[in-house]
């Protein structure tokens, strides 16, 4: 990640950290997507099927015209990049994953819909949670297909900010103390922040992948963490990486 990223970064989870409100939370992630130039945003926790998306949104800014449509046709449950997210687990760069060409007619009319609002392209981010609650975290706009770069800092901001609202919900809760972490852990920790594979910090740190893997998952474990993602944005808010 170049400097320019890592300064975003940096400044959003010193300042997520900080924040106490909802409203608070909100104004730092759109200070990210502001930096970033993308348009709109919205973050949602994932209804049951036979549920309609109206009571889910935690937060959006989507043109009004677009959100207001959205609710009235019911279009979550048709709507081709939230199933590709629910099916594959996966973050999804629209113009990347999906074929306009082969959609199902409803499918297509609501990609071709968005885009007459301004939804040109985006990307659609899985959100997990330690109680097993699950939602996306959508941005998107006219600008060009985001860059790899820019793809894990929001994956990193995602799940750092969705962390931090359930915490901000669970009044009363008293906060995590700070998990041990091994010399190694600490070390295949930093190659991981830096985006290096279990093979590549395997042949940094004169250790087998499998033992690398190992590591990982106990960080992933020590920090309430579902996924490597996640794990990366709790080391940078507890401050185990600066």
């Amino acid at each position: 990640m170049d400097l320019f990223h890592i300064k975003i970064l940096s400044e959003f989870f010193a300042t997520c950290e900080e924040v106490r409100t909802r409203s608070e939370l909100i104004q730092c992630i759109e200070q990210v997507t502001s930096s970033l130039g993308i348009d709109y945003a919205a973050m949602v926790s994932m209804p049951l099927p036979h549920e309609r998306i109206d009571n889910f949104f935690l937060w959006q800014k989507w043109p009004e015209g677009w959100f207001e449509r959205y609710l009235k046709l019911n279009y979550f449950n048709a709507d081709p990049v939230a199933i590709l997210v629910r099916q594959t687990g996966r973050s999804v760069i629209w113009s990347k994953a999906l074929d306009r060409r082969t959609l199902p007619t409803k499918a297509r009319r609501i990609m071709n819909e968005a885009r007459d609002f301004g939804l040109v392209d985006g990307l659609t981010i899985p959100l997990h949670s330690t109680t097993g609650d699950g939602g996306i975290f959508s941005v998107a706009g006219r600008r060009n297909a985001l860059t790899g770069q820019e793809v894990k800092l929001l994956q990193m901001v995602a799940a750092s900010a969705y962390s931090r609202l359930h915490e901000l919900e669970r009044i009363g809760h008293p906060s995590d103390l700070l998990p041990h972490i091994t010399r190694a852990e600490s070390e295949c920790l930093t190659w991981c922040v830096a985006g290096k594979t279990d093979r590549e910090i395997g042949r940094i740190t004169g250790r087998s992948p499998r033992t690398v893997q190992d590591h990982i998952l106990r960080l992933q474990r020590k920090l309430s963490a579902s996924n490597r993602a996640q794990m990366i944005a709790e080391a940078f808010r507890r401050g185990l990486q600066r």
